[in-house]
């Protein structure tokens, strides 16, 4: 947990979800960034420099159109303070030069070593940085900033970290009982972690491509009326939800009535809601809701599920072993 005296007067790595949907040079939704705030502004406000890391999308090489420009846009906007932006590559101690109290590094996926967990480029980023803070918890796959950072610097977790931490424990340790997990998706993988997920519920209903055929309207793009019905009854009869991925394509406009009604049904429902997924957190702005409507939206999808499912975070393993 990062708290004022472990950074004080230091230099802070911190490391954050900087993977936002942007469409024509600006970030479309700003959730994850706004989840970010309360750890970025302890950081300003008590260490003595602050270097933020994080990734977009899955650039192959220096590829532009995944730059962080737009989220350096928004990031001046929601803090109203000048940024040290380092587009000039991952020169050691780079973040620590000039007057700055504040830079952003660009997209670290820009270098290949950020996926082969590769310890010299960890070495190269946490050059001139006393302590990291591991501010992603949606970033949960093998890499040099969750694997190897950790090993070089004294690491602690962010506060939006530590609620994910806590919100999604909950559901493990003390759910209220019955529990429905309503989940939707079209990647193998996902479905696997579904099904490892499914007995720890008591009730499960698939969306999207893992829908039963006979749930789905004609062309196969939203729950029919009657999959709809069964789903807001289950919303009912619940006390604790988990929904992860929208029922149906409801960004075309046509295929969002399912999603639109289970978001009212959780919206309306006096049970404690969880949601998350990128594809969710789009949807609930998009559809008219907001996500103070529900108990706790999470800013992990894959990373989510991974949690419901093993009990824990790869980067709490690591820092056990530390």
């Amino acid at each position: 947990m990062v708290i004022p005296q472990e950074i004080k007067g230091k230099n802070i790595l911190l490391r954050a979800d900087l993977d936002v949907p942007v469409k024509a040079g600006r970030v479309e939704n700003n959730f994850r960034l706004e989840a970010l705030l309360p750890t970025l502004r302890l950081c300003l406000e008590h260490a003595h420099r602050t270097c933020l890391i994080g990734h977009l999308g899955r650039p192959d090489g220096n590829d532009q159109a995944f730059t962080l420009t737009p989220v350096y846009e928004e990031l001046k906007r929601l803090i109203n303070q000048d940024i040290l932006f380092i587009t000039s590559g991952f020169s050691p101690g780079e973040c620590w030069t000039g007057e700055s109290p504040f830079a952003l590094m660009e997209n670290i996926r820009f270098d290949p070593r950020e996926e082969s967990m590769d310890r010299e480029f960890g070495q190269v980023l946490a050059q001139g940085a006393d302590v990291y803070v591991y501010e992603a918890f949606a970033s949960y796959n093998p890499s040099t900033s969750l694997r190897i950072i950790p090993e070089l610097l004294p690491t602690l977790t962010g506060q939006q970290f530590d609620l994910e931490v806590t919100k999604l424990g909950s559901l493990l340790k003390t759910p209220d009982h019955p529990t429905l997990l309503l989940a939707s998706g079209a990647k193998s993988d996902k479905l696997e972690i579904i099904r490892r997920i499914a007995p720890k519920f008591d009730q499960v209903l698939l969306g999207g491509k893992f829908a039963l055929p006979d749930h789905l309207t004609s062309d196969g793009l939203d729950l029919n009326e009657s999959a709809t019905s069964l789903f807001v009854k289950a919303i009912s009869e619940a006390k604790t939800i988990v929904l992860n991925g929208p029922l149906g394509m409801f960004e075309d406009g046509v295929h969002s009535k399912a999603t639109r009604a289970v978001f009212q049904a959780l919206k309306d429902s006096k049970s404690y809601t969880v949601l998350g997924g990128g594809d969710t957190l789009a949807a609930i702005p998009a559809l008219g809701f907001k996500y103070s409507d529900f108990g706790f939206v999470s800013t992990g999808g894959g990373a989510m599920l991974e949690f419901l499912a093993t009990g824990t975070h790869p980067l709490l393993e690591i820092l056990k072993k530390m």
